[in-house]
């Protein structure tokens, strides 16, 4: 059983061999701490990000996959991957072959996949650039599937974390592949600037007329713990940003929570408490570790999921909050999944909003 961790504070230094940095050959920078957890496997802190020629800003204390939730369409059982199996204690050790385009990262003996890769147009106009991202990936075999974290920085702030799914499909009694539902649970505990203590949350809603020809935009600034939902009919996001201070005398930086397959937030397996809705932001607090089957040694028993970390409707307006922001993705098996099921990637992105008067680039 693990125990609760204090809050990453910019103040805490990371051993050199934890030290993870990318400068790109515009000088845009991103710099970071890593760890490999017995359950969350890599475990990124302490990640910074600078324009060309300016100074890092701290973005996230800290960064996980707190929960994994895999069932099959005939089991009401799930199976909680991180608190029960362990990302990390079923980490495969990669090498070169794994990783084509880069090199190797080892944390307590394991290692991790790094590369710079190209992703085409950063911006195209009467001129053009093209960009670049850095990405980080572990894996880790578990009984007969493979679960790959993927983390990606890109030279314009945006990041991008991911998981794939591949190995073998189960089979039912009638030899048939089973279907499966992943849900995934990931912990982004943001740190704005110099201090986490300080970040604000917004909900920004776009609404579409009746005839659906224009559209009104809400912007909501919740004070206290909550839950809410995606919506295919609307287009909602979040956005996380530092305090009221404006950067560069001009506006306040932040960063958005962009959800992907809106149609995915019906998929929920409404008995469970912690899917009932696609995001909850919780104040800090060091029990509060994974998304469900949370049990720390040190912790009450009680506080297990985050509907219950949510319940007691803390402050969380200019406080150190924590975003837990939910994926699920639905596989319907076919014959090509027979013998080895290609890898099934899920990501969202976190885009940076104001972060500078203008593009740096």
């Amino acid at each position: 059983m693990q125990t609760a961790l204090a809050a990453p504070e910019p103040t805490q230094n990371c051993p050199t061999a934890n030290s993870i940095s990318k400068t790109f050959s515009s000088g845009a920078l991103w710099k970071m701490c890593a760890e490999m957890r017995p359950a969350e496997g890599l475990v990124l802190s302490q990640v910074y990000y600078a324009a060309p020629n300016k100074t890092p800003r701290r973005v996230l204390g800290e960064a996980s996959l707190s929960q994994l939730e895999i069932l099959t369409d005939n089991t009401t059982a799930p199976s909680y991957v991180v608190t029960q199996q362990g990302l990390g204690k079923n980490t495969i050790s990669l090498t070169l072959s794994d990783c084509p385009q880069g090199n190797l990262k080892f944390l307590a003996g394991k290692s991790i996949c790094r590369s710079t890769q190209a992703y085409g147009y950063q911006y195209k106009f009467d001129n053009q650039r093209q960009g670049s991202f850095f990405e980080l990936v572990t894996s880790y075999a578990i009984s007969s599937r493979t679960y790959s974290l993927r983390w990606r920085f890109y030279e314009n702030g945006i990041i991008e974390p991911g998981l794939g799914i591949s190995g073998q499909l189960t089979k039912a009694a009638d030899k048939s592949l089973e279907n499966f539902t992943a849900h995934a649970g990931w912990r982004l505990d943001f740190d704005l600037g110099t201090t986490g203590n300080d970040d604000q949350l917004l909900q920004v809603t776009s609404t579409p007329s009746e005839d659906r020809l224009t559209k009104a935009v809400s912007i909501d600034y919740p004070n206290k713990e909550f839950g809410a939902n995606e919506d295919p009919e609307i287009k909602r996001f979040w956005v996380i940003r530092d305090g009221n201070t404006p950067l560069e005398g001009i506006s306040i930086p932040s960063y958005d929570i962009v959800p992907n397959n809106y149609n995915y937030s019906r998929l929920n397996s409404l008995n469970e408490p912690w899917l009932q809705k696609d995001i909850y932001v919780s104040r800090y607090n060091a029990c509060e570790r994974y998304a469900t089957d949370n049990r720390l040694s040190n912790c009450p028993v009680k506080t297990n999921n985050l509907a219950k970390y949510v319940s007691n409707k803390e402050l969380i307006g200019s406080a150190d909050s924590v975003i837990w922001y939910r994926q699920t993705y639905h596989h319907v098996a076919r014959n090509d999944d027979n013998g080895k099921l290609g890898t099934i990637w899920s990501s969202f992105q976190l885009v940076p909003r104001d972060w500078h008067s203008q593009n740096q680039f």
